[in-house]
């Protein structure tokens, strides 16, 4: 019921403020009526009262002069609730109306009511039309009916009010929309008139196009003018039957799809080829018997120009070899070219549109910030940048900024250059490792010369200190300080060997190694010796050798720097500890087994497998390994050497070697040798050793000590000897006693005249005269000696007593 009572009062009110009277100032047309009503009923007042939500308010009003009374006062809303004519003869008389306060008040003392409701065309009842008096009042029928008539005249006083209002309404709206539409045409006209575009109105004609009206602009693309155009032919006008015929296709498709429609069409003219840009449309509302159709067209053979040139321009781009990219002002990339798509992985529609930061990494981003500043206020920046392209490959880029500016000289966008210097760099950095080794090999070297001169009187001394003792326990203690000289001797060849192998590299040298038949096992023991003795103690070494193990024929020197880096690279993958196991055991390799291996021939082999608990390898890097200079550890601990050593000195043996590692687990390394049925060489401590027959002999070496214990070693074994310290006293001496010399054993690194000049020299007194070159720097290819000569030797220092006799027992003896 509420809610019905709130619609209905909803509606009232509605139909109140249509007709827009509240408020509006006093009109003749009720005012005649309120007077007419108080005439009629003969009542001091009369109202024409209009009800709002919350007040009374009066739009005519007689012997009354207040303009509104609030909505709980006086007698007009109860009329209203009612929709019936309401007459209150007596106020006082009636208990209804007896307390209410336009009775009782001295201003109002109302004592009669007479009042008929003001009914709105849907017959809501907006308002009354009451009369009023101060006596009681008695009102005829005729009366009641002529206030009703009056009631009606005032609705239709409101209904012909509201009309003159609309039709006031709709004579402004008419007169603005002839302002608008006037103003329109005029700016149209002057737009269609000055618009450097073509446009127009044309009709088709037997398979022609006329023209109906057309602006200066395409006046000026036909060279006539407007009214010259007017009402002609295409064809007339000197288009061509093709050009018309590619405009009609299209005025009969914008027809058919009751749409716009838009082209670019090329045609050559007497001034050469034109480009035209145009958008057809049919005119709907035409009342011509011909459908006529709207144009607008650009003549873009300028823009297709310079599009041609930006393509021949950007095909430039695309042939050099650097990464061409441009971003606007806030890094939105614009160009990407051929290169750039090849350096950095992604295509240019990928690229073109996206932000520096949704490419790489966002570790760029506080650097490239400072760039762009850089760039802004500079308007150029050149530098190295790192990054990473879109298969992760980290690259080194050698990068150009430039700001681009506009016709106005603002700032539009950066233009960058990238040139890929990664390659250069890792050759850069190879070049000062080789530069950094060599220096290292230099140094190994004049070492390994300075130990070798060392070591050598002490190998030969403990060699006849033996042979003339004959205390058991001194000849122990001469054992152990022949065993750690050789041991030390052995170090020292390793050392050379490294050296060797460095300048060997650089100046185009060839080391022909020294393949012997040997025990690997002697080496792993060696080898086990020297991991338990310089190894951290967390490092547990294990060595399992085959009992019946078969020998090879090997360089024990290079054998043993294989083994040297392999241990040492288990070592460091075990920085907190392992275990380090080395084992050899004897394999025949079948046919399926060589076709999987590169390298591996059907046969028998030796497998010699270092295996560690540490770090282990990842699989993206485990095929790099072997590779020069690729090291993964910090810059100063390695230089990635050691295993591409390896790799060469096992392909020289004719062996290959396998690699399979876990990251956390560890790794095994397998190196496969071929193995051989021959007996393993003797060693020279079980050969006799042979003496002389008193011959003399030459000894030169400006090492003192050397000296003496050759010469002392020489006459123990039945020679005589004639000691020089170096070149120059050498050729005095053989000069004064050539008769009695039978041969020279000559040092080649002396300070007055180095051994390669003495020997040329004695060669020359003495083609045929028994040489030993000794060394503990150079290889027998850096001495001057006829190598295919069996009166002719090399012997590297440090050497033992037996080495010497048995050398120099083999060139007299010739």
């Amino acid at each position: 019921m509420t809610s019905f009572v709130c619609n209905k009062e909803s509606a009232r009110l509605k139909a109140l403020h249509q007709y827009q009277i509240l408020d509006t100032p006093p009109e003749e047309a009720f005012d005649d009526l309120a007077f007419l009503a108080a005439q009629i009923c003969n009542t001091p007042i009369a109202l024409v009262n209009l009800i709002d939500a919350n007040r009374q308010w009066f739009k005519a009003k007689v012997g009354l002069n207040i303009p509104e009374m609030p909505l709980n006062k006086g007698f007009d809303p109860i009329c209203l609730e009612s929709g019936e004519v309401l007459i209150i003869p007596d106020t006082l008389a009636d208990e209804r109306f007896a307390t209410n306060p336009l009775v009782t008040s001295a201003e109002f003392a109302v004592r009669f009511y007479a009042g008929a409701p003001l009914l709105a065309s849907g017959g809501e009842a907006i308002g009354t039309l009451c009369i009023v008096d101060r006596v009681p009042h008695q009102i005829s029928l005729q009366q009641v009916e002529a206030l009703q008539t009056l009631s009606r005249m005032v609705v239709r006083q409101l209904e012909i009010r509201r009309n003159l209002v609309e039709l006031a309404s709709i004579k402004q709206e008419y007169k603005q929309v002839q302002e608008a539409l006037h103003q329109s045409e005029s700016i149209f006209g002057s737009f269609f008139n000055s618009s450097p575009m073509m446009m127009g109105i044309v009709e088709l004609v037997d398979n022609d196009i006329l023209h109906i009206l057309d602006n200066p602009a395409t006046a000026k693309f036909f060279g006539l003018t407007p009214e010259a155009m007017q009402n002609r032919l295409a064809r007339d006008m000197g288009a061509t039957d093709w050009c018309i015929s590619q405009w009609i296709h299209y005025y009969r498709q914008a027809e058919r799809t009751q749409s716009h429609v838009k082209f670019e069409y090329s045609d050559n003219i007497p001034q050469g080829q034109t480009w035209v840009s145009a958008t057809v449309a049919t005119i709907t509302a035409n009342s011509g018997s011909r459908p006529q159709f709207v144009y607008m067209a650009e003549d873009i053979t300028e823009r297709k120009q310079i599009e041609q040139k930006i393509c021949e321009q950007a095909a430039l781009l695309d042939i050099v070899s650097d990464a061409i990219v441009v971003q606007d002002l806030s890094n939105k990339i614009l160009l990407w070219n051929k290169n750039a798509e090849k350096l950095y992985g992604w295509k240019s529609e990928e690229a073109i549109g996206k932000h520096f930061n949704e490419l790489f990494s966002t570790e760029l981003l506080a650097q490239h910030l400072e760039i762009y500043q850089t760039v802004l206020k500079n308007g150029f920046w050149q530098g190295e940048l790192r990054k990473t392209s879109k298969s992760g490959k980290r690259l080194i880029i050698e990068s150009r900024w430039m700001l681009m500016k506009d016709e106005y000289f603002q700032a539009k966008s950066i233009l960058a250059v990238d040139t890929d210097i990664t390659q250069n760099k890792q050759l850069e950095k190879q070049v000062l490792r080789t530069q950094r080794v060599e220096s290292i090999g230099t140094l190994a070297s004049g070492i390994a010369h300075d130990l070798n001169n060392v070591l050598s009187p002490i190998l030969m001394s403990v060699h006849l200190l033996k042979s003339k003792n004959h205390d058991q326990q001194i000849s122990q203690m001469l054992s152990i300080i022949e065993s750690n000289a050789k041991r030390g001797a052995d170090l020292v060849k390793q050392v050379l060997s490294f050296a060797r192998g460095i300048e060997g590299d650089i100046q185009g040298q060839t080391l022909t190694p020294q393949h012997t038949v040997l025990q690997v096992k002697h080496l792993i023991s060696e080898m086990q010796q020297i991991i338990l003795q310089t190894f951290p103690k967390s490092i547990a070494v294990h060595a399992e050798i085959q009992e019946d193990l078969l020998p090879i024929c090997a360089d024990s020197t290079q054998l043993h720097q294989v083994l040297i880096n392999l241990c040492l690279n288990a070592r460091d993958a075990m920085l907190t500890g392992g275990t380090l196991t080395i084992s050899a055991e004897n394999i025949w390799i079948d046919e399926i087994y060589a076709s999987m291996h590169i390298g591996a021939t059907v046969g028998a082999y030796i497998v010699l497998t270092v295996v560690d608990t540490g770090s282990g390898i990842s699989q993206e890097i485990l095929d790099k390994i072997f590779e020069p200079f690729f090291t993964t550890k910090e810059l100063g601990k390695g230089t990635g050497l050691g295993l591409s050593t390896v790799m060469k000195i096992i392909k020289e043996h004719d062996g290959f070697i396998t690699v399979s590692s876990r990251v956390g687990k560890g790794t095994k390394l397998q190196v496969y040798l071929p193995a051989v049925n021959q007996v393993p060489t003797q060693s020279l401590q079980n050969i006799e050793i042979p003496t002389g027959a008193g011959e003399c002999i030459l000894v030169v070496d400006d090492e003192t000590a050397i000296q003496e214990i050759t010469k002392t070693s020489l006459e123990n074994y039945n020679y005589t000897a004639i000691t020089a310290s170096d070149g120059m006293e050498a050729l005095a001496i053989y000069s004064q006693h050539k008769e009695k010399i039978s041969a020279a054993i000559i040092d080649m690194m002396m300070s007055k005249m180095d051994g390669a000049t003495t020997i040329r020299t004695l060669q020359r007194l003495n083609p045929l005269l028994p040489i030993i070159a000794v060394s503990g720097l150079a290889t027998s290819e850096q001495v001057p000696i006829d190598k295919t000569a069996e009166y002719t030797a090399f012997l590297p220092k440090p050497y033992t007593t037996q080495e010497l006799l048995k050398t120099l027992h083999a060139v007299i003896s010739y």
